[in-house]
């Protein structure tokens, strides 16, 4: 069976409840395409996938798992959530350069290879790939997985 979308929302959904957490509303088209532009300045490229998360919920934060949106969101209790391109500027240079993180835990991150478009969950020090998902649904199950 191949991982969906739909999937991911639901399950970014179960966490949320299980941890009483909210649910941030879906971007707009105007924002994705901001996003867009912005991550290609950066010389990669929005997973189609991705996209359509995003316009479900706008970036995502719940037991220690992080999914990355368009914007930095500012989330209850003071924290901030920081949007994708700012995450990808950040790491700039670094182990990671060569992958756009699309979520993050406390022990790995879950991303897409620039050139290859291979996703990979990562290990957080050093930034070695522990595994490789048929695709970016799969990938963010796997975020899910490791988080609940």
């Amino acid at each position: 069976m191949t991982a969906s979308v739909l999937d991911v929302t639901t399950a970014l959904r179960r966490l949320a409840a299980a941890c009483g957490e909210t649910v941030l509303p879906g971007a707009s088209e105007e924002e994705l395409a901001g996003l867009v532009r912005r991550v290609a300045d950066l010389g990669a490229v929005v997973p189609r996938e991705h996209l359509a998360l995003l316009r479900d919920q706008d970036g995502f934060e719940a037991n220690g798992l992080r999914v990355f949106g368009t914007t930095r969101r500012r989330l209850a209790g003071g924290a901030e959530l920081p949007a994708l391109d700012e995450v990808a500027l950040d790491l700039e240079g670094g182990e990671l350069d060569d992958h756009l993180v699309l979520a993050q835990g406390s022990s790995a991150f879950w991303a897409v290879h620039r050139r290859t478009g291979a996703c990979h969950e990562l290990d957080v020090v050093p930034a070695q790939v522990l595994a490789t998902h048929p695709g970016v649904p799969a990938l963010l199950l796997a975020a899910v997985a490791a988080q609940s």
